[in-house]
C-alpha cells in the first residue's frame, strides 16, 4: 500500500510536468484623444459708425432699405433715438436748418408706444425738377424706448411741366 501514494505522487508530477505552453487572451486598451474643429462660413458685420445716409439714387420702386440704419441706431447712444420725429430725421438725413417747407405727421400706439406710422414731406426742394419728396415710415419701439425703423418708402411730386403731380416714385423730367 506504500506504492499507492507514491504512484499518486508521480502520476500528477507527470500531469503537471507536460506542456506548459497555454492560450491566453490579452486585450489591450489604448486611450486616444480625438479634436474636433468645426469652420463656419457665418459672417458677422459691425454695425456702421456712422450712418451714411439713404442710397442716392433713391432706390426705384420706392423702398427704402432699413438694416443698415437700424443696426447703426442700436449701436449709439444718441438722443434722437427716443424721438420718433428725430429717429425719421436722422434716417432721412434731414437736417433742422433744411430750407424746404416741413410737414410730419405721426400716428402711435396708446400712450406713445408703437407701433408708429411717420410721414414726411419735404416740400419746394431746391431742385428743377423735383417739387417735393414724401417719406412713409413704419416704427416699433425697442425695450429701451428707442425707435426701430421697420420698413420704409419714398415717392416725389415733380414740378409742373416736369412729370407727375402726385406722389410716386417715378422720375421726373
Amino acid at each position: 500500500m506504500r506504492a499507492l501514494p507514491l504512484l499518486l505522487a508521480v502520476l500528477l508530477a507527470s500531469a503537471c510536468a507536460g506542456d506548459d505552453s497555454t492560450t491566453e487572451t490579452v486585450t489591450v486598451t489604448n486611450a486616444t484623444t480625438v479634436t474636433l474643429t468645426e469652420t463656419t462660413t457665418e459672417t458677422t458685420t459691425a454695425p456702421p459708425e456712422s450712418w451714411a445716409g439713404l442710397p442716392q439714387p433713391l432706390p426705384a420702386g420706392g423702398t427704402l432699405p432699413v438694416d443698415a440704419f437700424d443696426a447703426y441706431a442700436e449701436s449709439v447712444d444718441e438722443p434722437w433715438e427716443g424721438s420718433l420725429m428725430g429717429t425719421v430725421d436722422e434716417f432721412v438725413g434731414r437736417d433742422a436748418t433744411d430750407g424746404p417747407d416741413v410737414s410730419f405727421e405721426a400716428a402711435t400706439g396708446p400712450e406713445g408706444a408703437g407701433p408708429a406710422s411717420a410721414t414726411l414731406v419735404l416740400d419746394g426742394l431746391l431742385d428743377d425738377s423735383i417739387r417735393a419728396r414724401r417719406y412713409e415710415l413704419t416704427l416699433s419701439r425697442r425695450d429701451d424706448g428707442t425707435w426701430r425703423v421697420d420698413s420704409a418708402s419714398w415717392a416725389q411730386s415733380c414740378r409742373e411741366g416736369r412729370g407727375h403731380q402726385d406722389f410716386s416714385p417715378e422720375p421726373c423730367v
